[in-house]
């Protein structure tokens, strides 16, 4: 027997061994952390919202551009499309849409204009045009075109006009939470309209002031 053969062979199966038992270990290691890692993650859920093509992702407390769009849009039809028979819907389902901070606001106010359109029997429809979502303030913006229409029997309806409905979408425990609602005529007032507004603001306060010095 070549002894010196056999010894060779023999520590280069040991040597291998401890390598084998240190990759094991290693790859044991690499799984827990791994394990560890999943279990601490938020768990995604892939949604596909109604009227969008586009997939939008929410977590425990965040979601993607398309979901906050989504709700931005089922907020914008709830408000935007309402009539003396439907008005009560309206108001319940928002209510438990908006957070508290501007929850009791923004109910009295839609209320109040609830209550209007009853008594005056009209209906509120609004057909949407655009969603923008800009991502320097996280709102969505819904414009279109509003008019009022007189109910069955009773005459009365307005012309058409521009506007647009503000949110900010907000996530809490997978439910979607407005935190920010505004309504007004006219197109989208997103980060460039205003600051230009503020601009023309500014410098039509400071002619007045230099006019008044002057003067």
């Amino acid at each position: 027997m070549d002894y010196k053969n056999f010894k060779s062979a023999w520590a280069g199966a040991h040597e291998e061994k401890r390598f084998l038992k240190f990759a094991c270990t290693l790859l044991m290691a690499l799984n827990v952390l791994t394990l560890i890692g999943w279990l601490k993650k938020d768990t995604a859920v892939i949604l596909v919202p109604p009227n969008l093509s586009e997939k939008a992702e929410i977590a425990t407390n965040k979601a993607s551009e398309g979901y906050k769009k989504a709700w931005g849009m089922y907020a914008a039809t709830l408000i935007g499309n309402v009539t003396p028979e439907n008005s009560d819907f309206v108001l319940d389902s928002l209510a438990g849409m908006v957070s508290g901070e501007i929850g009791l606001i923004v109910s009295e106010q839609i209320a109040q204009e609830l209550e209007t359109l009853k008594q005056e029997k009209v209906s509120s429809i609004f057909e949407i045009r655009s969603v923008i979502y800009e991502p320097e303030t996280d709102k969505v913006f819904v414009a279109g075109r509003h008019r009022l229409v007189g109910m069955p029997g009773v005459e009365g309806r307005s012309q058409p006009t521009e506007q647009t409905f503000e949110f900010i979408v907000d996530v809490k425990q997978y439910s979607p939470i407005i935190s920010h609602m505004a309504s007004y005529a006219g197109t989208p007032k997103i980060l460039s309209v205003v600051q230009k507004e503020e601009i023309k603001k500014k410098y039509d306060e400071d002619r007045q002031k230099a006019i008044k010095s002057g003067a």
